[in-house]
This record gives C-alpha cells, structure tokens and sequence, in this order.
C-alpha cells in the first residue's frame, strides 16, 4: 500500500512540474496576444495594415519553429518554411536595390551575345557557348533561320551571296564551317572573300564585340579576348571572323 502511495505521489509530482511550464508559457502568449489586440484598437488604418502583414510574418515564423522545437516539422522544413514568411520583405529589398543593379545586369547581357550583319543575312554568336545562328534577311530564302536551314539550302544561299555580295557570302562560310565541320568551302574563294577591307562603323564594331555605348577600355578588351577563345580559327573559327573581331577592337579602342 505504501509503494503504491508512493508512485502514485511521483506520478502526480511529475505531471504537476512537466505542467507548469506550459501553463506559464500559455499564460504569456495569452498575455502578449490580449496588449496586442489593445494597440490595434488604437492605431489609425494605415498603421493596422502594417500591423497586419508583420503580425502575419511573425505568427508564420512562430508557428514553423514550434513545430521543429517539437519534433513536430523537420528542421529543414522549419528553415524553408521561414524563409518563405520571410519573402515579402526579401523580394522589397530585392526591388529597392534593383536601379542600382540594373546597369550591370544589362552590361552582362549586352556581353553575352556578337552580332553581325550583311547584305543578305545577319549572324550571332553567343559568347558562353560559341554557337552560331542566324536569318536570311535577303533572296530567295529571305526569313528563314540558318540554324533550321539544310546544308543543300545553305550552299544554294552561299552561292547566291557569292553572284551578289561577297561579305554577305563571308559570313555565311563563316556559319557553314562552324555549324557544318564536315563541310569545305574552295580555298582560293575561301581566301577571296575572307580578305574584307570594308570600313567598320562604331555601331557595328560594338554590335561585333557586344559592348555598350559606355564600355571602357578594359570592357572591350576582355570582350575581344573572350570572342577570340571562342572563335579563333585554331578552335573552329574562322579567319574571316577573326578579322572582324580584331578589326571591331581597333575601333573602338582608337574611339576612346
């Protein structure tokens, strides 16, 4: 009988100190949630919307980390969970900062593409990949896009550039050899139409370089140095590109 008495007192004293924590925990939030009612009451509208996006926030982020303190919510769950809360706020800071960032982002995506045009066709490069595409902007395949184009179409546009224009057709070997490895144009054309003594305009030589209007010397350098990786004969390009690039660098450095 004085054993069971015993547990029985153990039992209770257990369950009375595994209570009182609670008890005092509920009694503060209780606490906390009634003066917060009380300043709502009082403040102005626009202060009460305020009031409700951060009351919101915060009652998200509690309720995720007593869900981890409990064993109730994973831990990375409870992370992912208050940063989502947390988002309205980064996304603001995001939107704050944006004019200041907005110039170098622009800069980088101006850096990612070359561009060049003729008579009949223009052509990019993308300057992370080296991969080359481009538009019939003239004759009988006028719209369509060199890259959907067939190497029996492509030769038949080469050979109209040829009769018509001869940077058109530059250009366009240019493609044919990076695109179409097995393809070999005629050497002594080849050698012909590579030899371009047109001048460069400014424009063109920053479409070729891809650089903006406010580029400094060290922006067209590091922009030659990187098409030329990418486009150097010794590594797929093409001698006819490789003029164009340096010829686009002499431009523009002689400009500054």
């Amino acid at each position: 009988m004085k054993l069971q008495c015993c547990l029985y007192l153990e039992l209770r004293l257990t369950y009375e100190e595994c209570s009182l924590p609670r008890i005092i925990i509920a009694l503060l939030v209780l606490g906390t949630l009634v003066y917060a009612i009380y300043r709502f009451k009082q403040l102005d509208a626009e202060a009460r919307r305020n009031w409700s996006k951060k009351l919101i926030i915060v009652s998200a982020v509690a309720i995720v980390l007593g869900l981890a303190a409990t064993g109730r919510l994973h831990w990375l769950a409870a992370a992912a969970g208050a940063l989502l809360a947390l988002m309205p706020r980064a996304i603001r800071l995001v939107m704050g900062l944006w004019p200041a960032l907005s110039p170098y982002f622009k800069r980088y995506q101006q850096n990612k593409q070359s561009s060049m045009t003729a008579r009949f066709l223009s052509l990019q490069i993308n300057m992370l990949s080296g991969d080359l595409q481009g538009e019939v902007l003239e004759g009988h395949h006028k719209g369509e896009k060199l890259q959907s184009m067939t190497l029996t179409q492509l030769c038949e546009l080469l050979q109209e550039c040829q009769q018509q224009d001869g940077q058109s057709a530059a250009l366009l070997m240019a493609y044919m050899q990076r695109m179409h490895p097995d393809w070999k144009p005629d050497a002594d054309k080849a050698s012909h139409y590579t030899s371009d003594t047109s001048a460069m305009t400014e424009q063109q030589a920053r479409d070729v370089l891809g650089v903006s209007e406010s580029a400094k010397r060290v922006e067209i350098i590091k922009a030659h140095k990187r098409l030329m990786q990418k486009m150097h004969p010794d590594r797929g390009g093409s001698d006819y590109l490789a003029v164009q690039i340096n010829k686009a660098k002499e431009v523009l450095l002689k400009l500054l």
